[in-house]
């Protein structure tokens, strides 16, 4: 199978499956908060969030299983994958000791965390048509779990029905084996530090939730949920792009060759900004319409939210580069930076300023991340520091169109990008 079949492959799946998996936040957030109120919908995404951090630790082989899937793949050595597979699935089962603490937050990060190491094992495997098949099975049991007063039953149906199913799936194809002791020293050294760049990033976007209820109150933290759940709607974007560029990053490096990378992550890049910058655009006009849906006034605070969110999917294919690559010690420190920056910010400002303060404190802290990693892949793989321009041209125009008129702004940047998005057009047809 060709690169460029792989890519569409993985692009057509995970825009399937991340438009099911991401959407199905939104929609918990918008029913969530119309049957429960703030109050609740505050608690409850903080549960979730603390779930979804754990899990981050409980899946502390995921990326690694992903890269070396890719990796061995790459060198015909399949007995390999199915060792690092059988070691990478047994670190999700220690969330079950949780149970007397907190049964609730127990389930829910088992769960998310074998739903993790699935989803990476099956895109190393170039199988990422399989996991929207997973996706969309447990999306139908997240709409399930809406007929029932807890209102964490559809976590438990959406993320149970594609790990239980997805586990089942593996041991059809005869993809689990004995686990062994090379493989397992292999993944064990990656994985630590991508370890760390995973849990950073995590907590980078599940932390607003709980850092906002314990250092201000449930009802800001119900106000951060819906703003963020429509912000992190576009993170989704990256996702799709990098499920589909990873296993070739990480193919590529395996049979020593870099020059195809580096181009396809510039022209990830381009592409991302100039999608989000115009999707930004749309959400900045149609915010009254949104509010609506939420029944959630998000007055100024949701342009400081999307443009976080912006920056956050301008960065991905550059620190995917340097993690499926020979840099991810980098990419993580650069991850954990990011975060200590904004935890910092968050302590100092969420208990004055509340939902603000959140805003500001992720805005700078993916600001972080973002310069420290262009600085590597410019010094690495000569990626030109132009990449960001289109993430600047968008967020200044944003920021202009919301003191005039967003309407103004995007068709500015439309005009400005028009030739461009005919360049990208072309481009990809030529990957």
């Amino acid at each position: 199978m060709s690169k460029r079949d792989v890519i569409l492959r993985h692009s057509v799946a995970s825009i399937i499956a991340l438009a099911l998996f991401g959407g199905s936040r939104f929609l918990y957030n918008i029913i969530i908060s119309r049957k429960f109120g703030l109050n609740v919908l505050g608690s409850v995404n903080s549960l979730i969030s603390q779930a979804f951090l754990i899990a981050g630790f409980l899946a502390f082989f995921s990326v690694g299983l992903g890269k070396y899937t890719a990796e061995f793949l790459g060198r015909g050595e399949k007995e390999k994958v199915k060792s690092i597979a059988s070691l990478s699935f047994m670190s999700p089962l220690l969330g079950l000791s949780l149970i007397p603490l907190n049964p609730g937050l127990a389930i829910l990060a088992t769960l998310r965390a074998i739903q993790l190491t699935l989803r990476s094992f099956i895109y190393g495997m170039h199988k990422g048509e399989f996991y929207a098949y997973l996706v969309f099975l447990g999306f139908l049991g997240f709409l399930l779990g809406f007929a029932f007063d807890d209102p964490l039953a559809p976590y438990y149906l959406l993320l149970g029905a594609v790990s239980v199913a997805g586990v089942l799936l593996l041991l059809k194809w005869n993809l689990l084996g004995r686990p062994r002791k090379g493989e397992g020293i292999i993944l064990l050294r990656y994985s630590w530090w991508a370890f760390l760049g995973s849990i950073a990033g995590i907590f980078l976007i599940q932390g607003p939730y709980f850092m906002t209820e314990k250092l201000s109150s449930q009802e800001e933290a119900g106000l951060i949920s819906a703003i963020l759940s429509t912000s992190f709607l576009l993170s989704y974007l990256p996702q799709i792009v990098q499920s589909a560029i990873v296993p070739i990053f990480a193919y590529d490096f395996g049979k020593g060759e870099l020059s195809y990378s580096r181009k396809l992550a510039t022209l990830a890049v381009e592409v991302l900004s100039t999608l989000t910058g115009i999707t930004v655009f749309l959400m900045l006009i149609f915010q009254p319409l949104i509010e609506g849906i939420f029944r959630v006034k998000f007055g100024s605070l949701l342009l400081p939210a999307l443009i976080a969110v912006e920056i956050y999917i301008a960065y991905n294919p550059l620190i995917n580069l340097l993690s499926a690559t020979k840099f991810i010690k980098n990419s993580a420190l650069y991850a954990l930076t990011g975060s200590l920056v904004s935890l910092i910010l968050w302590i100092a400002l969420i208990p004055t300023h509340g939902s603000f303060g959140t805003l500001i404190g992720l805005v700078i802290g993916y600001s972080t991340v973002f310069i420290l990693v262009l600085l590597k892949v410019h010094k690495e793989f000569a990626i030109s520091f132009n990449v960001a321009l289109t993430l600047v041209l968008a967020i200044g125009l944003q920021v202009l169109g919301k003191v005039t008129n967003p309407i103004l702004g995007l068709l500015i940047f439309t005009i400005i990008k028009g030739k461009r998005i005919m360049l990208f057009l072309r481009d990809i047809r030529s990957l």
